[in-house]
């Protein structure tokens, strides 16, 4: 009776061990300046070559690591360059948002959240807490599933038809409360009316006696580079006007989304 709960540790810390091979691999790579061997990176890093071999062709499927044709040797791939650049806009996304955000929470009395779409999820980036008695706590570093979410809804409402393809079919939608939608027909539906309005709501759908109001922030391109969203406790929610509260994120939105244009960020 007791082997399944014994055995979920030492699942949990063979998964750990492979993610800190994997970063060793990386790291000497990237330490390394130019092709390594898988027989250099089995010698340096402590890794059988069988290992090394497996985790280095893990890491080229996924374009993190290119190998030279001729040689066999690794070097590092556009994958990484593409998470550096994302790691990069979302500091200039902070910079040109905390202060309008601070604004907008002293404005609404509310707590206002900035977030970006990481696969399934959303990521609180930014947050500035409202100073009402009573408040929503979530904090920066929050990682949510995006189909509860207001923040959610406006990123997954800019996907094009084949990236929404890619997020049903990476499994199904786990409810979190009783008023999550889980259902994908309805979450076409409601990412249609967030379209069509501008806006999204979050009812209850991912904290119980929580509900949230959010709209895109625009890069200079036009495109939706984050959502920005205003979260309150329920009672606080029935009793505000929607499209006041609508209408204050947009302008926030739009003096963070020139911010950006000004700086040049996209």
């Amino acid at each position: 009776m007791t082997k399944p709960a014994g055995r979920a540790p030492a699942r949990e810390g063979s998964a750990v061990k492979t993610v800190a091979k994997v970063l060793d691999l990386l790291e000497h790579v990237a330490a390394a300046g130019r092709a390594v061997s898988v027989s250099e990176l089995a010698a340096t890093t402590g890794f059988n070559v069988s290992t090394a071999h497996r985790l280095m062709q893990t890491l080229a499927r996924r374009n993190y690591v290119e190998q030279d044709p001729s040689t066999r040797a690794y070097v590092l791939g556009p994958r990484l360059l593409e998470l550096g650049s994302a790691y990069t806009r979302s500091l200039d996304l902070i910079g040109a948002a905390r202060p309008r955000i601070e604004e907008l929470r002293d404005l609404a009395g509310e707590t206002v959240h900035l977030a970006i779409l990481s696969e399934r999820d959303v990521i609180e980036i930014c947050t500035a807490a409202g100073r009402q008695v009573v408040t929503v706590s979530m904090g920066t570093g929050r990682r949510d599933p995006a189909h509860c979410t207001a923040t959610g809804k406006i990123l997954l409402a800019s996907h094009t038809e084949s990236e929404l393809e890619r997020f049903f079919a990476a499994g199904p939608l786990q409810p979190v409360t009783p008023n999550s939608i889980t259902d994908r027909d309805a979450l076409v539906a409601e990412l249609k009316r967030v379209r069509k309005a501008g806006y999204a709501i979050d009812d209850e759908e991912l904290c119980a006696d929580v509900c949230c109001i959010g709209v895109p922030v625009l890069n200079r391109s036009g495109r939706t580079a984050a959502a920005l969203s205003l979260a309150m406790p329920k009672a606080r929610f029935r009793s505000r006007n929607v499209a006041a509260v609508v209408k204050m994120l947009h302008e926030c939105s739009a003096r963070i989304s020139s911010t950006l244009a000004l700086s040049g960020a996209d």
